[in-house]
């Protein structure tokens, strides 16, 4: 006789579930469109345009295959639609986004299967929502958010109550492959996976092993191989790449900057959940515990990667993985009154604001330089060499589109050499620029600040000064740099 009345009710829960992760996802993406950078700030995300535009997968470590290629089948739609190849950066940016944000009701989904509860569940998604760094890195045609989304997937399936269980090893792996092939590292948390569920017998665990291996090695295998197809000179572009990874753990950088980078960006992803899962770790007394240890201990490992000091974004799936349970069970304890849990809430609303404005004054140089440079580029000899930094992408970009399509550049079709800071930096970049200038090749010496970020991009652009300084009445030589103080 109560059966429609439960039927009734467990619909109610469900739409009330959905309505939840809806207003999650919402919130996330207006987080990012709040405090993101609106512009391709990032030094990959314009370089990830160019590769959607070619399909060619490659350059970094395993190439991001699905990213890659997932971009390529999305910009040729939009073209195909009538798109402008200008506005093919905003158009992958918007997509990772609406991907990237289903990580918040996909965390709040994790906790709620692993037995958190209701508003557990809504703080842990709003932890996601509301982190600052995750919310910039959101806004960018990037691979960290949308591999933290699939892998959340991949443990929300890990977590459920599934038909088979056989099945459902199989399609946890399938998804850490998926996110795999977004960012490698994603490939640790089929050992996240495998300490779900607990309780199982050591015959069970064994089996799930070989099938969670199983799915994940389908997938990545057969993205691996796509980008291979795609690219014949895939393997020779691992080599590069390690070569370049060898390079540059041999330059010399500032005692410490690592270590305080790594610290601020712990902050910088989010402080109520760094706090919060600190204090947990003090009483781990979940039965789920184990799920958190692999990310964790890959979030500390991460403190030793030897670019952790450009950016919060590659700790963002770790962190997000070893703090959200943990901290959202830990205020769940320790504010137990009704709606207690959200007091946190305010000020993380407050601080998005802020450090939206603090961050738009400090990215706002680069991105007008970034979005006057297609007009600045139309003026520079075809066969120029351009030096510059953060743009650098982007005038590769441009120099891409300009060739494909010609009637959108009303310019002579550019073949122009970049000599950018990172891997192919010359040791003495002005013997490398005389030589240019000797094969009759125009340089392009952009010094502007915005161009060149802190650290080691400021002292190569010092490099660049005597050579700057001996040809300034050179009329081979055309130097962008900003204005004189006070001058308007």
């Amino acid at each position: 006789m109560n059966r429609p009345d439960r039927a009734s009710a467990a619909d109610d829960a469900s739409t009330s579930a959905h309505a939840r992760h809806a207003a999650l996802w919402s919130i996330a993406v207006a987080a990012s469109l709040a405090i993101g950078p609106r512009a391709p700030l990032y030094w990959d995300s314009l370089g990830y345009v160019e590769q959607a535009l070619t399909g060619r997968v490659g350059g970094l470590l395993l190439g991001r295959p699905l990213f890659v290629l997932a971009s390529h089948l999305a910009t040729r739609l939009a073209l195909a639609l009538g798109a402008s190849p200008w506005s093919l950066e905003a158009v992958l940016r918007h997509g990772w986004l609406a991907l990237a944000a289903l990580a918040a009701p996909l965390a709040a989904a994790l906790a709620d299967r692993v037995g958190l509860g209701r508003r557990a569940a809504l703080v842990a998604g709003l932890l996601v929502a509301l982190s600052p760094a995750g919310a910039h890195t959101r806004d960018a045609v990037l691979t960290d958010g949308p591999a933290t989304a699939l892998v959340l997937a991949a443990l929300v399936v890990r977590a459920g109550s599934a038909p088979s269980p056989a099945l459902n090893a199989l399609l946890t792996g399938a998804l850490v492959g998926l996110a795999f092939g977004l960012r490698e590292q994603a490939a640790l948390h089929l050992l996240t996976a495998l300490a779900l569920p607990s309780g199982v017998t050591p015959r069970r665990r064994a089996r799930d092993a070989l099938l969670l291996g199983a799915g994940f090695t389908l997938v990545a295998g057969a993205l691996l191989l796509a980008a291979w197809a795609s690219n014949p000179d895939y393997p020779a572009s691992i080599a590069r790449w390690v070569r370049g990874m060898d390079a540059e753990r041999r330059e010399l950088r500032p005692a410490g900057e690592s270590a305080a980078r790594y610290a601020l960006w712990l902050v910088a992803l989010s402080p109520v959940a760094l706090a919060a899962a600190l204090a947990w770790w003090t009483r781990p007394r979940d039965r789920w515990w184990p799920l958190v240890v692999p990310a964790s201990l890959g979030l500390l490992a991460l403190s030793r990667y030897q670019d952790i000091a450009f950016s919060p974004r590659y700790l963002l799936t770790e962190f997000v993985v070893a703090t959200t349970l943990p901290a959202a069970a830990w205020l769940d304890r320790a504010l137990p009154r009704r709606g207690a849990q959200l007091a946190w809430v305010l000020p993380s609303l407050a601080l998005l604001p802020i450090a939206g404005l603090w961050l738009d004054a400090r990215q706002r140089p680069l991105r007008e330089l970034i979005a006057a440079l297609p007009a600045q580029l139309r003026t520079v000899p075809p066969d120029a060499v351009i030096v510059t930094a953060q743009p650098c992408a982007a005038v590769r970009l441009t120099a891409r589109i300009a060739r494909r399509w010609p009637a959108a550049w009303a310019a002579p079709p550019p073949r122009w050499t970049t000599r950018c800071p990172g891997w192919s930096w010359p040791a003495d970049p002005a013997a490398v620029l005389e030589d240019d200038l000797r094969r009759g090749a125009t340089v392009v010496l952009d010094l502007r600040d915005a161009a060149w970020l802190d650290g080691p991009q400021r002292r190569r652009r010092a490099s660049l000064h005597p050579f700057a300084a001996a040809h300034a009445a050179d009329p081979r030589v055309i130097s962008w740099s900003d204005p004189p103080r006070g001058a308007r």
